[in-house]
């Protein structure tokens, strides 16, 4: 896999290109004295032996923390590889998720099929985390300081972002993908819009996203998502407050692609789905968050 060098002893390892926010995850690792941390595991045990072959090709050294940004299946199910050698897990302890529902037996098989028995060889759910982090955390790789952060439910419930204050570097995850249209199916909508104001007053020079391509102007795709959360919330609020059913407020977007669940066209629908009800509950005074 690819390995791009943000900055000294700091790296991405990118996803798929071409595909933009429907390829493979990005993830990054930091590499120390004594040890490497690792930031996500991507979407299977081979996926995750792929990563491990892209981190061999910097460093030898051990590999002493895995630190996930959430819990959706494609950024830690090659989490496994990284435990049997001794990794220790830093994640939100909240796993829930929608694709979970079903219970981890459905789940799995569900992800079988999306990525080939192959791909799922040896694997065992290892996100469960050693350091569960709910607020804010630090690491110390030598002189480095690293820190864990939790914005919110933004994305998912377990969402965390990773920054780097000297080298002034931000690993976001799902928080941010490459074309700026964030899912927030797990999440929640205003606390998609708290967060990437947590992001921006960072002033990062650098931003990986959880897809996609790196950005040469972080400020931009935060610009972007918020904008397209923004207008979503306009627009569905509107709907509501005119008595509007969801499915004519949904009536103007493209039907979600079957096969392709987070495609353009499918988060797209599945945001305003989300958002809808958002706003439906805010005009019943069941939800008074924004």
């Amino acid at each position: 896999m690819p390995v791009r060098r943000l900055a000294d002893g700091v790296f991405a390892v990118l996803g798929d290109t071409g595909r933009g926010s429907e390829g493979r995850p990005n993830a990054g690792f930091i590499v120390g004295d004594d040890g490497v941390i690792v930031i996500d595991a991507l979407m299977s045990p081979m996926q995750g032996q792929q990563l491990l072959q892209s981190i061999r090709s910097v460093t030898a050294k051990p590999v002493t923390w895995l630190i996930l940004t959430h819990h959706h299946p494609d950024h830690h199910f090659g989490a496994i590889v990284f435990r049997r050698l001794g990794a220790k897990v830093m994640a939100h302890p909240d796993r829930r998720t929608l694709a979970s529902e079903g219970g981890e037996g459905a789940l799995l098989a569900d992800w079988v099929r999306v990525v080939g028995l192959d791909a799922m060889r040896g694997f065992a759910f290892a996100d469960q985390p050693d350091r569960g982090v709910t607020g804010s955390d630090t690491l110390q790789l030598g002189e480095r300081l690293v820190v864990i952060r939790h914005p919110g439910a933004a994305h998912s419930a377990g969402d965390l972002f990773i920054w780097l204050p000297r080298d002034r570097v931000l690993l976001a995850g799902d928080l941010l993908v490459e074309d700026g249209v964030t899912m927030v199916v797990d999440g929640n909508s205003g606390e998609l819009l708290r967060a990437l104001g947590a992001v921006e007053a960072l002033h990062p020079r650098t931003v990986v996203p959880g897809h996609g391509a790196i950005p040469r102007r972080p400020e931009e795709l935060i610009l972007t998502t918020r904008r397209y959360i923004t207008a979503l919330q306009s627009e569905m609020r509107s709907a509501v407050e005119r008595g509007q059913p969801m499915g004519r407020a949904l009536a103007s977007l493209p039907p979600a692609d079957q096969s392709r669940p987070v495609s353009l066209n499918s988060r797209r629908r599945r945001n305003a789905v989300r958002v809808y009800l958002e706003e439906e509950r805010r005009y019943m005074g069941l939800d008074s968050t924004r």
